[in-house]
This record gives structure tokens, C-alpha cells and sequence, in this order.
């Protein structure tokens, strides 16, 4: 037999016989490596799609670069100001951060307190965004407090709450009395990240240094940089740092945070490769059949001039040609599921869960969704290859036919 051509056009004759579209094995193993596929794609879409939405979300509470000092520094005008003048660096602004002890009626917290230059923390920070009720304004005088904060003591904006200072303990040691401040609630936020809106209280700059005493010191700086060069932007700023200051990127900060999310992709991708595997073995068990079913035809093949690696080939073919078609397949079920994503959770949320349950839990409007590339290629990359081990089952039990025996009985 000249040429192997003639491979092709029998491994695509066997899948789809003349006058039909596709035998019932074709689609049948077609669909199996699609549900795979789909189910895969969608999944690792997803994750992606809240990846991006929590860094997002990390950096607008925190500054894509933060400056944090070992030590209360002073907030020098013209150290920001050199700041500033850096390539791609857009603005900067100093906060205070720490802990105090709230006291409203009977009720006591111990929120978690950042104080902001209002003037300088805008331009870094999106305030505007996180402010649900009160003006930004208001922040200069007052007080912002967390929704969930707020609801937890009963506090409404214009409502007041005593906030007493850490030195307040020091003071009582030397048998002295250190006053609480009478703060009154400005505005409510909502950042949309539980760590921050569980217990937060946003004051200003001046009065955090009076509470922990700093006089006009800082415990850092919260950094607004071109978000494509962070990395370059952070060896600058450290470079004109003094000793004592240290600037990070928001990733560097929550490295281990991050890490677990994007551990989490690996082990879905892992697992519900899984599925991909039982519908590839099990396309193979379908070519196995196929082997036994078709053995006299083999045998002719053989007596024709076919070798035992064109009849392997024959059966690699088929079994790319499944592959192939599911990933099709599977590609265009997860983006038509993922364009109607939200449709679709809202249908299901709706009828196992309260109405917005999920939206109100993950603080997003919309089901997050990111389409990788890179993902795809692994996909199909591993498809195709589990498709193509899958098909050595049934080339080794093609080896073993014994030829002469099949035509014999034909």
C-alpha cells in the first residue's frame, strides 16, 4: 500500500460511516472528553475571575505599595515630595494605624483604627468607592465606621462614640487619667473585603496622632504607582529610602495569601483533570471494542500491505480526532455557560438559597469570570495528550490479534 493517506480516511470512515453523522461511540466519547473539558474551563475560569477581583480589592484597600517603618517617622514634606517625582509613581499619602477600645453605651469593641490625611489619601485610596452613607468631607472632624461595626454598636451617621487610646493603660500605671475622646460618626463604608469591614474605624490623620501620641509622625505610607511596573516602582522607592523604611508591593505583602488562592486553581486543575482521564479510558474501551468488532478487516489490511504502526496510527488517528471534537465541543458549551453565568446563579441561588445570598456574601454584583489562555493550552495540551496514552490500550490488543486465525474464520 503506497502512501498513508488511506490511514486517515479509515480512521474518519470508522467515526463517521458514510450516510451517517457519527456513530453513537463517536458522540458518546465526544461528549464525555467535553463535559471534561467544560467543567475544567469553567472552574479554572471562575477562580480566575475572583483572583482578579480580590487583588483588585487588596489593593485598593491598602495602596498598590505600601512604606512601612520599624518606628513612628516624621512626615517630612520633602521626602514626599521625592517620593512623588519618581517615574510612574501618581501619589502618596501617610496613615497611622493601630488598635483602640470603643465604647458606645454598654457596648465595647476594639477596633482596628487607620488614620488618613483626607487631602492626600483620595488620590490613593478610592474613599469615594467604600462610602455608603455621610460625605468625605466629614472625615476631617468625624469619624468613618464600617457598616458591619456600625450595626454591631446601633452607631448611624451623626451618632457619637467614646474611642479611648492605648496610652490610656501606660497612663493608668502612673496612677494618672487619661480621658476618652468623644468622636462623632461622619460616614459608614463598605470595602467589599471582610477583614476591613468587620471592624474598622477611619479617622483623621491628626487626631490618630494625638491617640497614640506620635506628635507629627507617621507609621507609613500608602503608595499610587502605574500598576504594569510596581516591581520597578518599589526598587526605586526603596532605593531613597533612609534606614528604618522598607516599601513593598501589595503582592509581596500578602505573598502568602495569594499563594493559597492560586494552590487552590492547581488542586481543582488536578482533580477535575480526573474527569478528563475516566472519559478518555473510557473512549479507549469503545476502540477496544472496535479492534475485536473489526478484526477481519485488519486482517485484510495486513494481507494488503498495512503494518502493524499504520494500524497503530490508525487508532492513535481516532482517538486524536475524539480529542479534538471535545475540545471543541467542551470550549464552546463552558463559553456559552460562562456568558450566561450569572443568569444561571441567580436561577440556582434563587431556588437553594436566599435571593443575593451569594452577591451579598462575595460583595460582587456579577459572578466573576476571567478566560486564560494559558489555562486553555494546558487543557488542551493534556487533553490530547490522555487521549493519545488512552489509545495505546487499544493498539496493544491489536498487536496481539492473530491475523492469519481472523482471516482463516472470515
Amino acid at each position: 500500500m503506497v502512501g498513508h493517506r488511506w490511514i486517515f480516511l479509515l480512521a474518519w470512515r470508522y467515526l463517521f460511516p458514510k450516510k451517517h453523522f457519527g456513530t453513537f461511540f463517536t458522540w458518546m466519547s465526544t461528549a464525555g472528553i467535553a463535559a471534561g473539558v467544560a467543567l475544567l474551563m469553567i472552574v479554572l475560569s471562575i477562580m480566575n475571575g475572583f483572583d482578579t477581583h480580590i487583588a483588585k480589592k487588596l489593593i485598593q484597600i491598602n495602596g498598590a505599595i505600601k512604606i512601612i517603618a520599624r518606628r513612628p517617622i516624621a512626615k517630612d514634606e520633602a521626602f514626599l515630595e521625592n517620593i512623588r517625582r519618581l517615574p510612574h509613581v501618581k501619589a502618596i499619602t501617610p496613615y497611622v494605624a493601630g488598635i483602640s477600645m470603643m465604647q458606645v453605651g454598654e457596648r465595647v469593641a476594639l477596633p482596628k483604627c487607620l488614620g488618613l490625611e483626607v487631602s492626600s489619601a483620595a488620590s490613593v485610596l478610592p474613599l469615594e468607592r467604600f462610602l455608603t452613607k455621610g460625605s468625605l468631607n466629614g472625615l476631617k472632624d468625624g469619624a468613618w465606621v464600617s457598616e458591619s461595626l456600625a450595626h454591631e454598636c446601633g452607631l448611624g451617621v451623626g451618632d457619637t462614640f467614646e474611642l479611648y487610646s492605648p496610652l490610656a493603660l501606660e497612663a493608668m500605671r502612673k496612677e494618672e487619667l487619661l480621658l476618652p475622646r468623644e468622636i462623632t460618626v461622619a460616614g459608614l463604608f463598605k470595602t467589599g473585603w471582610a477583614e476591613a469591614d468587620r471592624s474598622t474605624v477611619l479617622l483623621p490623620l491628626e487626631l490618630s496622632q494625638e491617640l497614640y501620641a506620635l506628635s507629627d509622625n507617621v507609621h507609613g505610607f500608602s503608595v499610587e504607582a502605574d500598576r504594569n511596573c510596581l516591581a520597578e516602582v518599589c526598587r526605586n522607592v526603596n532605593d531613597l529610602l533612609p534606614p528604618g523604611l522598607v516599601a513593598y508591593t501589595w503582592n509581596t505583602l500578602n505573598a502568602d495569601f495569594l499563594y493559597i488562592l492560586k494552590l487552590e486553581k492547581a488542586m481543582c486543575f488536578f482533580v477535575l483533570l480526573f474527569v478528563v482521564a475516566v472519559a478518555a479510558f473510557s473512549m479507549s474501551s469503545g476502540l477496544m471494542s472496535a479492534v475485536v468488532r473489526k478484526r477481519r478487516e485488519l486482517a485484510l489490511l495486513r494481507t494488503w500491505g498495512a503494518t502493524k504502526t499504520a494500524l497503530s496510527l490508525l487508532f492513535g488517528l481516532q482517538s486524536l480526532v475524539l480529542g479534538t471534537l471535545g475540545l471543541f465541543v467542551g470550549f464552546s458549551a463552558a463559553a456559552v455557560i460562562l456568558h450566561e453565568r450569572n443568569a444561571i446563579v441567580r436561577g440556582l441561588t434563587g431556588w437553594l438559597l436566599p435571593k443575593d445570598a451569594l452577591w451579598n456574601f462575595y460583595d460582587v454584583e456579577t459572578l466573576p469570570a476571567v478566560w486564560s489562555r494559558q489555562d486553555m493550552l494546558w487543557i488542551a495540551l493534556l487533553t490530547l495528550v490522555m487521549t493519545l496514552l488512552a489509545s495505546l490500550l487499544p493498539i496493544g490488543r491489536m498487536y496481539k490479534l492473530p491475523f492469519v486465525q481472523s482471516l482463516r474464520r472470515g
